[in-house]
């Protein structure tokens, strides 16, 4: 499958970022070459977040869960890295080298 370019806007919120075809369509912060597969991938990535968000947000508002180990954090920062993950291994030169100066793929935390 050929690859082409797709740009990748991260945010919090409703929805966790966008995946967009059209580089002047919208603002974005990363530039990805992917096959439509691997697009697809990333994008149920985004929408997953999107949904670790939503519950995390429920349980920042539950005061007496403050004192215990939040399972919803947990899996709102796994699916984060899994996502920035993906950008870096797609990105171009330029967005790979965005990525490692932001520290936080495992491999440059270890």
């Amino acid at each position: 499958m050929s690859k082409r370019s797709y740009y990748v806007a991260i945010h919090s919120g409703e929805s966790a970022g966008a995946l967009l075809q059209e580089k002047g369509s919208s603002r974005y912060d990363f530039e990805i070459e992917a096959t439509e597969e691997e697009a697809q991938e990333l994008s149920s990535l985004l929408s997953n977040q999107a949904n670790k968000d939503l519950a995390s947000f429920w349980s920042a508002h539950t005061p007496y869960l403050h004192d215990q180990p939040s399972h919803e954090n947990g899996g709102y920062d796994e699916t984060l890295t899994s996502i920035y993950e993906h950008i870096h291994r797609l990105g171009t030169p330029e967005t790979k080298q965005q990525i490692e100066s932001m520290n936080i793929l495992k491999k440059n935390r270890d």
